[in-house]
């Protein structure tokens, strides 16, 4: 399969994240973006030959994104955990979940494909090790529940 030369192709490495329109910066990992199609195999009386396959449940990973910290993108992110913390915490229960859009750019910085995650809810956050004998850049690591992208 060859290529045309006005191809697009998508960047592992150039995406962008956004939730419930908070711009939460770059990224240096994501991880997960599946769907997984659950079945439960019927064999019918008789038919020895094969299994008819019936749904049963569409299933969506968690997504995990993982950076160096960033002042002013990590702050983003912390105030939009903040404001889950505030609704569970002052008795609002379960609450929906906002959208999350991760875009696929290409080497222009051009849009080729795109995820929305519908009623994202955060499901952790993970902050650095810190260690003053070490030399390493500070990550932190945010996963994502959601309910669906197709």
């Amino acid at each position: 399969m060859s290529l045309s030369a006005n191809a697009r192709l998508g960047m592992a490495m150039r995406f962008h994240v956004e939730v419930d329109g908070i711009d939460l910066g770059g990224w240096r990992s994501c991880k997960g973006l599946a769907v997984t199609f659950e079945t439960e195999a019927f064999v019918s009386g008789g038919d020895y030959s094969s299994k008819t396959y019936l749904p049963k449940c569409v299933d969506y990973a968690p997504v995990t994104l993982q950076r160096a910290m960033v002042a002013a993108d990590s702050a983003r992110v912390q105030g939009w955990l903040s404001t889950h913390v505030e609704k569970w915490m002052n008795g609002y229960g379960l609450h929906e979940g906002g959208t999350a859009r991760i875009t696929l750019l290409d080497a222009a910085g051009d849009k080729v494909s795109s995820w929305r995650l519908r009623e994202v809810l955060p499901k952790s956050w993970r902050g650095p090790d810190l260690d003053a004998k070490g030399a390493e850049v500070a990550i932190e690591q945010l996963e994502l529940l959601h309910r669906g992208f197709l």
